[in-house]
């Protein structure tokens, strides 16, 4: 066994990274850990409003000097003005300047903050001065100390010589200090200088001017990051966040790698009323393993022109198949086997959809035969009118498309496609039935280029589909396990016909097998899109079963299964090679979802071939998910089936979890393993640690890599499905990551929730 792949991720912290709204939604449970500052500060007087602008004072005795024009209180003092309160033991009050004085221990309450101190000068406004002061900023959950606090404004504070955490006083892991800090509500941003970051009271960053948001974003440094690889070397990136505007901003992102070079990355991104979208743009001028420049490019755009006419753009672009293999750090782009470049236009009209397409894919594979047909262009129409019950009922699919590729690199047929499907029904519904007649008529013509000499540039194809869908919804009322329950028994039965008609003269552009399942017993069609239509003399049988809650109407449970049986062999295969079938009747699907135990969650699908006794296709799924901070999967997979001359098989277990041991510490894993091989595909486990103020993340990952992918750029590590495994085909790689927060300051380091939200079913990463 050898590692084919080390990368670890070294963590600094340099800089606080923006906070957008959703972030600060995800804030209220950030500090779910630390000790709410009422419980550590002096709690407020609690005394009635005051009106206007006048002011309470309350004291053991009061000294007046009319001469002086000043008020001395003393004991236990109680200054109360608008909805601030100040507490001291002795306040002289300046009556003809409305300012207040206090040369002792004070406590001064404000609707945002809370400061204590040994002096203070207010005026009439409630600014001034503070004197070694400690302060506790209750919207942002900051506390810290200053030897000076000037209260310049009531959004606006300096702060000398001040200390800045989010800790709790008797845990303060982390801790910003600065010889001056400057916090500005107006405008949201908090300024510093001379600012020295510390963990356990040890300095491990300086920087002569530190800005940071206190809400929303704002230009500035992010989070940088420090890793190495085998493929990049030693590697260090930090962005810099410029807010152009409060609806679009500009990231920018230098990158440098000990093996490989400079690179600079870009993101874009914008949000108008009509339209959002990016524009992300990596440049390195030269890479010293590959020897040449690489460019990557990606743009998104959805966008409303009209009320009725919208668009959708996709476009990406490497300049070279193996740049997310090389350079990637992300976790999950190495599985990338082409790039898609999309325009639609989308037109909604009166109870009708059209669709104008550019289609082209970038392969990344260095298969020939892996490269899809561009659509250069695709038109589709389809209507969509409110079903009638009781009368004759219309419907129209249409498709009009250009497919085209490089014949010089791939050879094959090239062309267009008309396709029609105008649809006639007669839809009869009660309560307790449904019975469903239809007919479709479907027209397809080709014009064809490349074809080989003597076959047929202009194939086309009519045929039609008749079909009835009928079935009957039965219920009672049932009491299971003391809870009042209502089941159903819902039988149905589905007929088809289509006629023979010989199709190998027609290419295959953009069409598959539907895969067998409950759902596809009563489809009018096997094939997807237009190239293919089966030719069917069928009935379909199927019983569903469920349990629901009477006065929730919560599915418990749901049973299905059905076989559909023929009563001609079905000549039409995807491919002219394939086998076409010749059974009686097809296999017996069967389908399980049941909730009856709170918090679990049980699935099951089976595919029973009853003509030679087999199990083609297994999955068993259970979820248990008592809470949000817990989720436990364990899922069983088997595929064994015949595909032409060859034969699929594939059996696998899946384990995965996120748990939380307790409030601070949750482990997470997956274990993923091929049976037939006894071996691990993949296999990770991680450890996360959360206090009131710092959380840490870390992952370790050991996974099955084909070695012909790292070649050709096709890297897809999910799934192997080989009935054997070839030690001189695969090799293991192995990742280890680690993720740091301090929270309300910042956080570093590669981050993997879509990789954990992919491989662990139902979680949701919020570290």
């Amino acid at each position: 066994m050898r590692y084919r792949q080390t990368t670890f991720i070294l963590l600094l912290i340099l800089s606080n990274p923006f906070v957008t709204a959703a972030d600060k939604s995800k804030s209220v449970d950030e500090f779910a850990l630390c000790k709410p500052f009422i419980e550590i500060t002096q709690p407020r007087p609690v005394l009635p409003p005051l009106a206007n602008d006048s002011i309470r004072l309350f004291a053991d005795s009061t000294v007046v000097q009319e001469k002086l024009g000043t008020s001395t209180c003393s004991g236990n003092v109680l200054v109360q003005r608008d909805d601030r309160i100040l507490n001291a033991s002795l306040v002289i009050y300046d009556i003809k300047k409305n300012a207040i004085n206090v040369d002792d221990e004070f406590v001064f309450w404000d609707k945002n903050f809370v400061i204590s101190g040994d002096k203070i000068q207010l005026d009439s406004e409630n600014h001034g001065e503070m004197n070694n002061a400690k302060y506790w900023f209750l919207n942002q959950r900051i506390r810290g100390f200053a030897n000076k606090l000037l209260k310049q404004s009531d959004d606006i504070i300096n702060l000398e010589q001040a200390h800045l955490t989010t800790c709790d006083p008797e845990d303060e892991v982390w801790r910003l200090d600065a010889r001056s800090l400057t916090l500005d509500n107006t405008t949201e941003e908090g300024t510093a200088r001379d600012v020295t970051i510390r963990l356990l009271d040890t300095p491990v960053f300086y920087t002569p001017y530190l800005s940071f948001p206190l809400g929303e974003r704002k230009s500035g440094l992010l989070a940088p990051n420090l890793g190495t690889s085998d493929k990049t070397g030693v590697e260090f990136s930090i962005p810099y966040f410029f807010n152009l505007a409060p609806n679009y901003d500009w990231t920018i992102t230098p990158r440098v790698m000990s093996r490989r070079g400079f690179l600079v990355q870009n993101e874009f991104r914008y949000l108008t009323q009509s339209s959002d979208g990016n524009l992300k743009l990596e440049y390195m001028p030269y890479d010293s393993v590959l020897e040449k420049s690489l460019t990557s490019l990606t743009f998104r755009h959805n966008g409303k022109i009209t009320e009725r006419l919208f668009t959708d753009i996709n476009i990406n672009d490497v300049s070279d198949g193996r740049y997310f293999e090389e350079l990637g750090n992300n976790i999950s782009t190495a599985s990338l086997t082409h790039l898609e470049r999309r325009g639609d236009l989308y037109y909604y009209g009166n109870n009708w959809l059209g669709i104008g397409r550019l289609q082209m894919f970038q392969t990344l594979a260095a298969e020939a035969s892996a490269r899809p047909y561009q659509r250069l262009p695709q038109f589709l129409f389809k209507t969509a009118l409110p079903e009638k019950n009781g009368q004759f009922n219309w419907a129209l699919e249409a498709e009009l498309v250009r497919f085209d590729r490089n014949s010089n690199i791939t050879t094959g047929p090239t062309g267009n496609r008309i396709d029609m499907k105008p649809i006639f029904s007669f839809p009869w519904r009660t309560p307790g039935t449904f019975v469903i007649p239809q007919l479709s008529l479907r027209y397809t013509h080709y014009n064809l280029n490349n074809v080989n000499p003597g076959e047929d540039t202009a194939p086309n194809r009519f045929l039609f589909t008749f079909s009835t869908d009928s079935g009957l919804f039965l219920e009672r009322d049932i009491n299971l396990l003391n809870t009042e329950l209502v089941q159903t028994l819902e039988p149905r039965l589905f007929y088809r016909h289509t006629p023979y008609k010989d199709q190998n003269d027609i290419p295959i552009f953009d069409t598959g097998i539907y895969d067998l399942s409950f759902g596809q017993l009563f489809r009018d069609n096997n094939f997807s899109s237009a190239d293919r239509v089966d030719d069917a003399h069928q009935i379909s049988l199927g019983m569903s079963s469920r349990l629901l809650g009477s006065d929730t109407g919560i599915e418990y449970l749901r049973a299905s299964a059905g076989q559909a049986f023929y009563f001609r062999d079905r000549r039409v295969a995807l491919l002219p090679q394939l086998e076409t079938e010749t059974t009686s009747s097809s296999l017996i699907v069967t389908e399980l979802s049941s909730e009856l135990i709170k918090n679990w969650r049980v699935s099951s699908t089976f595919r029973w071939d009853p003509h030679i006794n087999n199990t083609e296709h297994t999955v068993l799924r259970m979820r248990y998910r008592p809470d949000e901070e817990r989720i436990f999967n364990l899922s069983y997979r088997l595929r064994d089936e015949p595909f032409g001359q060859k034969k699929l098989g594939l059996e696998q277990t899946d384990l995965s979890f996120h748990w939380s041991l307790t409030p601070r510490w949750n482990i997470l894993g997956r274990w993923n393993f091929s049976l037939p091989d006894q071996k691990t595909m993949e296999v990770f486990s991680g450890l996360e640690y959360s206090s009131c103020c710092w959380a840490v993340r870390f992952i370790a990952r050991h996974y099955l890599e084909s070695n012909h992918n790292k070649h050709d750029g096709n890297n897809n590590n999910n799934t192997i499905n080989n009935n054997t495994i070839s030690d001189n085909d695969f090799d293991y790689s192995t990742g280890v990551f680690l993720q740091f927060q301090l929270k309300g300051l910042g956080g570093v380091g590669r981050k993997a929730d879509s990789f954990l939200e992919e491989r662990i079913p139902g979680y949701y990463d919020q570290f």
